[in-house]
Protein backbone atom coordinates (compact mmCIF):
# COMPACT_ATOMS: atom_id res chain seq x y z
CA UNK A 1 0.00 0.00 0.00
CA UNK A 2 0.99 3.61 -0.48
CA UNK A 3 1.72 5.02 2.44
CA UNK A 4 1.88 8.12 1.40
CA UNK A 5 -2.38 7.66 0.07
CA UNK A 6 -3.10 6.25 3.76
CA UNK A 7 -1.86 9.25 5.30
CA UNK A 8 -2.90 11.68 3.04
CA UNK A 9 -6.43 10.08 3.79
CA UNK A 10 -6.39 10.14 7.52
CA UNK A 11 -5.40 13.55 6.84
CA UNK A 12 -8.18 14.91 4.98
CA UNK A 13 -10.68 12.26 7.49
CA UNK A 14 -8.66 14.64 10.64
CA UNK A 15 -9.67 17.99 8.83
CA UNK A 16 -12.96 16.88 7.84
CA UNK A 17 -14.03 15.44 11.38
CA UNK A 18 -12.50 19.18 12.59
CA UNK A 19 -15.14 20.77 10.39
CA UNK A 20 -17.75 18.55 11.57
CA UNK A 21 -17.07 19.62 15.31
CA UNK A 22 -16.96 23.41 14.36
CA UNK A 23 -20.25 23.21 12.77
CA UNK A 24 -21.74 22.24 16.48
CA UNK A 25 -21.33 18.64 15.90
CA UNK A 26 -21.34 16.90 19.42
CA UNK A 27 -21.06 13.73 20.60
CA UNK A 28 -23.82 12.45 23.53
CA UNK A 29 -23.05 15.10 26.06
CA UNK A 30 -19.68 15.50 25.20
CA UNK A 31 -18.60 19.17 23.30
CA UNK A 32 -15.52 18.78 21.10
CA UNK A 33 -15.68 22.41 20.64
CA UNK A 34 -17.09 24.64 22.85
CA UNK A 35 -18.86 26.99 20.78
CA UNK A 36 -19.84 26.46 17.10
CA UNK A 37 -17.19 28.56 14.25
CA UNK A 38 -18.48 28.40 11.01
CA UNK A 39 -15.44 29.82 9.48
CA UNK A 40 -13.79 27.25 10.83
CA UNK A 41 -15.40 25.03 9.80
CA UNK A 42 -15.61 26.01 6.14
CA UNK A 43 -11.46 26.58 6.13
CA UNK A 44 -11.29 22.90 7.45
CA UNK A 45 -14.30 21.17 5.31
CA UNK A 46 -11.85 22.71 2.16
CA UNK A 47 -9.00 21.63 3.40
CA UNK A 48 -10.17 18.12 4.06
CA UNK A 49 -11.56 18.24 0.58
CA UNK A 50 -8.41 18.78 -1.16
CA UNK A 51 -6.80 16.39 1.16
CA UNK A 52 -9.40 13.79 -0.17
CA UNK A 53 -8.53 14.64 -3.61
CA UNK A 54 -5.27 14.61 -3.27
CA UNK A 55 -5.19 10.93 -1.28
CA UNK A 56 -7.65 9.42 -4.71
CA UNK A 57 -4.58 11.09 -6.84
CA UNK A 58 -2.53 9.62 -5.32
CA UNK A 59 -4.05 5.82 -5.22
CA UNK A 60 -4.53 6.63 -8.55
CA UNK A 61 -0.85 7.78 -9.58
CA UNK A 62 2.30 7.74 -8.16
CA UNK A 63 2.55 11.22 -9.33
CA UNK A 64 2.77 13.32 -5.79
CA UNK A 65 2.58 17.23 -7.63
CA UNK A 66 -0.91 17.66 -6.79
CA UNK A 67 -0.24 16.27 -3.08
CA UNK A 68 2.29 18.56 -3.09
CA UNK A 69 0.16 21.62 -3.86
CA UNK A 70 -2.50 20.10 -1.47
CA UNK A 71 0.03 20.22 1.66
CA UNK A 72 1.30 23.21 0.92
CA UNK A 73 -2.32 24.73 1.23
CA UNK A 74 -3.48 22.42 3.78
CA UNK A 75 -0.21 23.72 5.66
CA UNK A 76 -0.94 27.92 4.88
CA UNK A 77 -4.31 27.27 6.20
CA UNK A 78 -3.20 24.98 9.32
CA UNK A 79 -0.95 27.80 10.35
CA UNK A 80 -3.59 30.68 9.69
CA UNK A 81 -5.91 29.06 11.62
CA UNK A 82 -3.57 28.43 14.45
CA UNK A 83 -2.47 32.31 14.55
CA UNK A 84 -6.22 32.91 15.05
CA UNK A 85 -6.41 30.49 18.29
CA UNK A 86 -3.00 32.02 19.44
CA UNK A 87 -4.40 35.77 19.24
CA UNK A 88 -7.60 34.84 20.83
CA UNK A 89 -5.76 32.78 23.42
CA UNK A 90 -7.94 29.72 23.04
CA UNK A 91 -6.57 26.79 24.37
CA UNK A 92 -8.03 23.36 24.61
CA UNK A 93 -8.84 20.52 22.29
CA UNK A 94 -8.97 23.82 19.53
CA UNK A 95 -5.82 24.12 19.97
CA UNK A 96 -4.40 20.80 20.34
CA UNK A 97 -6.28 19.41 17.57
CA UNK A 98 -4.12 21.64 15.28
CA UNK A 99 -1.09 20.91 16.63
CA UNK A 100 -2.14 16.84 15.52
CA UNK A 101 -3.09 18.68 12.28
CA UNK A 102 0.74 19.73 11.92
CA UNK A 103 2.21 16.61 12.46
CA UNK A 104 0.19 14.65 10.00
CA UNK A 105 1.07 17.38 7.60
CA UNK A 106 4.72 17.00 8.90
CA UNK A 107 4.33 12.92 8.39
CA UNK A 108 3.23 13.52 5.09
CA UNK A 109 6.07 16.70 3.98
CA UNK A 110 8.36 13.76 4.61
CA UNK A 111 6.95 11.25 2.79
CA UNK A 112 6.80 13.31 -0.10
CA UNK A 113 10.24 14.07 0.70
CA UNK A 114 11.74 10.72 0.56
CA UNK A 115 9.99 10.41 -2.63
CA UNK A 116 11.27 13.10 -4.56
CA UNK A 117 14.47 11.97 -3.04
CA UNK A 118 13.95 8.58 -5.27
CA UNK A 119 12.64 9.70 -8.48
CA UNK A 120 14.03 12.99 -8.72
CA UNK A 121 11.22 14.54 -10.52
CA UNK A 122 7.76 14.15 -8.53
Amino acid sequence: MNALALLTTANALLYLAAALFHSGVTRATLTIFPEPSPPASVAEGLIGAVLAVAAVMLFRSPSARLAWAAYIFALAGTLLGLSIILARGIGGPDLWVHFVMLAGLAGGFALLARARGRTGST
